[in-house]
């Protein structure tokens, strides 16, 4: 069954599916050139415009998050996704920022199916917005304006389809004056940065999962990182004068060469391990991005899963095979090194091991994901509510834990579909519940109390354990937050 909304940006076909409708490939942004700021849209959209479409992709290693259906890729890629209970409502507005590392991701990814989070009472939006090279890459400076990309059109075309939703959910059933933004991991570090850039009223609320505000490089990051870029792209026998207008696969060719670490000084840990990064330009976000953020009163969600770091951990081969004197190299670059044995036996004791491997990718969850979510949740003004994702996943026999992102197929209602049953818990539905109630009650007012289950906000760190059962706890990680921050040495 097929039906049709007429709004400001047009004349829209969705089709209504188990009492769904679903809008797909919606055009909500242009830009006239490569690296060009983008703008709504004001051609009137028939439905021959649909942009079933994905940002083009810079993938350097495949992991198990990679989805190999995504559409084709395209430069011109700035689309959403509706999906909608009642077209004549008033319902709140989930707005799904996908993540990906920057690098990576789509909003037509099998595993946001939207339209089963819209089942609990609200409409969906999931976007399309610039990655990599042609999203979060400076080349203002390096090129002296010849080619002018800022490193934040990819946070430009977020801020763009949040506008567009502002003129035009209300024919989709959803009420402007109630958005709130989500995203996990590069998807969180978008909504923190919306927050700080100034969000002018486009959202109340915002959910951030796996991500805080550190993702963010300082000028001369930017420029240097450019630097890096442009050598590679010069190495392909290409030119400056080929940037605007060579086929963007090259582009992509050339983005594939560079790795974080790359930007390292004297060694040091590069935070976070991506490279493309949007960028303090004092344009869209400025030098006060921090103070903004704090004085915003902006509603949150954040939180993290108890194992992120086993994602990566686990498949590189020196630290899955705990190789002592490789782990200990990377702590050395971590920490001052005269506190090392007192930040070991810490992690050792929490843990009730000496293995290094275990304990290496601890650290690291707690510096790329614990500590900056910890952060957000004690610096803005308004409502924050902490969690702790604790279901552990059955991948690799239980290896890899509570891993980045484990949470997603329940969250979108798709943990007993191939292939993330393979992930899942058997409580699967118990654990999809939690958390889709404890999120639509959350947009719908601010509070993700759901059921007889109370959330408590994080004033003296409390966090809701998040799991097939949901329960009150004081941060257990508090300790090695603060050791981190004494002792850390990047």
């Amino acid at each position: 069954m097929t039906e049709s909304v007429k709004c400001k940006s047009g004349y829209h076909v969705g089709v209504k599916s188990d009492d769904i409708f679903i809008f797909q490939g919606i055009t909500y942004g242009k830009f006239d050139q490569r690296w060009g700021k983008s703008y709504l849209t004001t051609d009137y959209q028939k439905e021959f415009s649909k942009s079933i479409s994905s940002a083009p992709q810079t993938v350097i290693e495949k992991s198990i998050l990679y989805d190999s259906s995504l559409p084709e890729e395209k430069e011109q890629c700035l689309s959403l996704n509706i999906a909608s209970p009642n077209l004549d409502d008033k319902l709140p507005v989930l707005v799904w920022i996908h993540g990906g590392g920057f690098m990576t991701g789509s909003s037509h990814s099998t595993m946001y199916q939207i339209q089963n989070l819209a089942k609990n009472g609200m409409v969906v939006v999931s976007i399309n917005y610039r990655l990599g090279p042609f999203g979060f890459l400076r080349l203002k400076d390096i090129t002296e304006g010849e080619i002018d990309s800022s490193g934040n059109e990819g946070l430009r075309d977020q801020r763009v389809a949040l506008q567009w939703i502002q003129k035009n959910i209300e024919h989709f059933g959803g009420n402007k004056d109630n958005v709130t933004i989500c995203g996990l991991s590069s998807g969180s570090w978008s909504c923190a940065l919306q927050i700080a850039a100034g969000h002018g009223n486009l959202f109340r609320n915002a959910i951030c999962q796996s991500g805080g505000l550190d993702a963010i490089a300082s000028l001369d990051k930017a420029n240097k990182w450019g630097e890096l870029f442009l050598q590679r792209f010069l190495d392909l026998g290409l030119s400056i004068d080929d940037l605007m207008h060579c086929p963007w696969e090259k582009i992509i060719k050339a983005a594939k060469k560079l790795r974080h670490y790359q930007l390292s000084e004297g060694g040091k840990l590069v935070l976070p391990e991506i490279g493309y990064l949007p960028v303090i330009d004092n344009d869209f976000l400025k030098d006060d991005f921090a103070q903004v953020f704090d004085q915003s009163e902006v509603n949150i969600i954040a939180g993290s899963t108890l194992d992120e770091y086993n994602l990566w951990s686990f498949f590189h081969p020196k630290i899955r095979q705990n190789d002592e004197k490789y782990i200990l190299k990377r702590l050395k670059k971590i920490f001052i090194n005269d506190f090392l044995d007192e930040i070991l036996e810490v992690y050792e004791e929490f843990l009730d091991s000496k293995n290094l491997a275990k304990i290496f990718s601890a650290v690291m969850t707690d510096i790329s994901f614990g500590i900056p979510t910890h952060n957000l949740l004690t610096k803005s003004k308004g409502k924050n509510f902490g969690y702790l994702f604790s279901t552990q996943s059955k991948l690799m026999s239980g290896k890899l834990g509570c891993f980045h992102a484990s949470e997603l197929p329940y969250m979108f209602g798709v943990h007993k579909t191939q292939p993330y049953d393979d992930w899942c818990s058997e409580n699967g539905d118990s654990v999809s519940h939690n958390i889709q109630s404890s999120w639509k009650n959350f947009v719908d007012s601010s509070n993700p109390s759901f059921d007889d289950f109370t959330w408590q906000e994080y004033n003296d760190g409390q966090l809701t354990l998040l799991g097939s059962r949901v329960k009150t706890i004081t941060n257990p990680f508090l300790e090695r937050y603060k050791l981190v921050e004494k002792y850390k040495n990047f």
